[in-house]
């Protein structure tokens, strides 16, 4: 099943179809049914080799299908000016006086597609300590806002927090509403740099105390036996998105034979995916609504799950490569790199990236390349700012399911 790409020597044999390309072209029955494949950085056209094939290019689209481009234009513009200046005529603050974002903060970024969402020249006082209340926390998702005491301070009124900026040695760290809190502000570019987000940095509890909400939750739970029980199972399911799942316990209680797994629970400081049959060890408690949860989840023995663990990842040499960042999401963390010599790097890592490639052809709509996904903890830098196009060099690993990129540095 290997066909051969004009213009270059590259094969792939694709089992058991002769192809992963959707309409990329028709054959006639002589084999002379042309197909265009939209290939990066050109198009590459080939013929197919016979009935019912069409190319497919290593390093290239593993699938493509035609789409239409949206039509109209968005409806409508922002609505209202900001309000406030200052803390406000014949109004004292709460906390301590807050200087508010130069003017010109406000701007906004054409076509910005939510709230929040800045010019890049927004000018931010990182070393000023402000104070404020938390007025909203989703705990399991790891963000929530801050309002300041003072109005104007930023754009939106509120400050975006992530559980990441709090200080605290809570196995998950959080806030409550309503809580009075002291944080600096940072701003952090996006979009390749067109666009900032401003976020709440070195958050505390006013007076500069470290949040602590762990023994507090611990002494409201009802644990299922003694607290202090540990029980073990294996990982029934877990979606990492969403951050829960579940587990089989293997001796089974009474009345409990599962267990839900809630990512704020898993002690290892992150969002870390959970393998199905994983054997992890933790306590049980019943929540408000009497379902019986996990807490305190580790590895069997007590040690605290790694992402590098739980993800099966295994390191292959010290050999750099190079490539080009496809894209890079500062929300999710995640990127994509496509090697600049995909056939050079170790055949378990092109194997591992075809195979998930093939998996994320097989349900969308767009076109996959093969290449290696990236973690923000997986750049030499993580503040570095990598986006489309920019040129890195980095090592390569591969795991349960896919091949991926580490150390990763601007080349």
């Amino acid at each position: 099943g290997a066909q051969q790409v004009k213009g270059g020597a590259a094969k792939l044999s694709v089992q058991p179809r002769a192809a992963v390309t959707k309409g990329a072209g028709k054959s006639g029955g002589k084999g002379k049914g042309a197909g265009r494949i939209q290939a990066q950085p050109v198009k590459v056209v080939g013929k197919s080799a016979g009935k019912g094939r069409a190319p497919v290019m290593k390093q290239q689209v593993v699938k493509t299908v035609t789409t239409r481009p949206a039509n109209g234009k968005a409806n409508g513009k922002g609505k209202g000016k900001g309000k406030g200046k200052g803390a406000g005529a014949g109004k004292k603050p709460a906390g301590k006086v807050l200087k508010s974002v130069k003017k010109g903060a406000t701007k906004r970024v054409a076509g910005a597609a939510r709230p929040g969402l800045h010019d890049s020249g927004v000018e931010v006082d990182e070393g000023e300590r402000y104070s404020g209340e938390c007025v909203h926390f989703d705990k399991r998702r790891g963000f929530g806002f801050i309002q300041p005491d003072v109005e104007g301070l930023v754009p939106d009124g509120k400050v975006m927090v992530h559980w990441a900026e709090i200080t605290s040695s809570d196995k998950w760290p959080s806030l409550q509403k309503g809580q009075a809190v002291e944080f600096n502000l940072k701003k952090v570019v996006v979009k390749s740099g067109s666009a900032a987000i401003i976020r709440a940095a070195g958050v505390t509890l006013a007076g500069g105390e470290a949040v602590a909400l762990d023994g507090e939750l611990a002494e409201k739970r009802e644990s299922v036996g003694n607290p202090e029980d540990r029980f073990s199972g294996t990982i029934k399911f877990y979606d990492t998105k969403k951050g829960f799942g579940y587990v089989a316990l293997d001796v089974p209680l009474a009345d409990v034979a599962e267990a839900k797994v809630s990512r704020e629970e898993v002690l290892g400081g992150e969002a870390i995916p959970l393998a199905q049959g994983m054997a992890i060890e933790f306590g049980l408690y019943r929540n408000k609504q009497g379902k019986v949860c996990t807490s305190d989840v580790t590895m069997p023995g007590g040690e605290t799950i790694s992402r590098d663990v739980a993800e099966g990842r295994q390191y292959l040499g010290n050999k750099r490569y190079t490539g080009s960042v496809q894209w890079f999401s500062v929300k999710n963390g995640i990127g994509f790199i496509i090697p600049d010599h995909f056939n050079s790097l170790p055949k378990v890592a092109q194997q591992k990236s075809t195979e998930a490639a093939q998996r994320v052809a097989d349900k969308s709509q767009q076109e996959v390349f093969e290449g290696l996904m990236f973690h923000r903890r997986d750049k030499t830098d993580p503040a570095s700012r990598l986006g489309e196009g920019s040129k890195v060099s980095f090592n390569v690993f591969v795991d349960l399911r896919n091949a991926g990129a580490t150390n990763v540095t601007e080349a």
